[in-house]
């Protein structure tokens, strides 16, 4: 079974990375350059088996996102990574707090991304 995981930040750079990273890795991966887009995708899509998002982003932030998931019903158990360059303490716990799954900061490493995706999805 092929795993659909969304992927939303603004970065170019880092979203063609992780995409090629997951990709690479047999995930199919469907990607976004902000959180409307992505809020958008995930209200008329197959519900993914993860997300992977940017906190920072226009439109709605990685957490706005996160939060409107938690309280959809199709959407509120899907594992969510948030990807930020804030990394404060206070920040991780806002990320926690908002109803991520688990918070990786920038930089980072491709190779614990993909551990941590694996070990949401029950893989490791």
């Amino acid at each position: 079974m092929t795993h659909t995981i969304v992927i939303a930040d603004d970065d170019d750079s880092v979203r063609r990375l992780v995409e090629h990273k997951l990709s690479a890795a047999g995930y199919e991966v469907e990607s976004f350059v902000n959180g409307s887009r992505t809020w958008d995708h995930l209200q008329t899509a197959p519900v993914p088996d993860l997300c992977v998002l940017d906190v920072m982003m226009p439109g709605l932030t990685g957490l706005q996102v996160v939060e409107r998931m938690r309280d959809d019903e199709a959407l509120a158990d899907v594992p969510v990574v948030v990807l930020s360059s804030r990394g404060r303490e206070a920040d991780v716990l806002d990320g926690l707090e908002s109803g991520a799954t688990d918070y990786v900061t920038k930089p980072f490493s491709p190779r614990e991304l993909l551990s941590r995706v694996r070990l949401r999805l029950g893989e490791e």
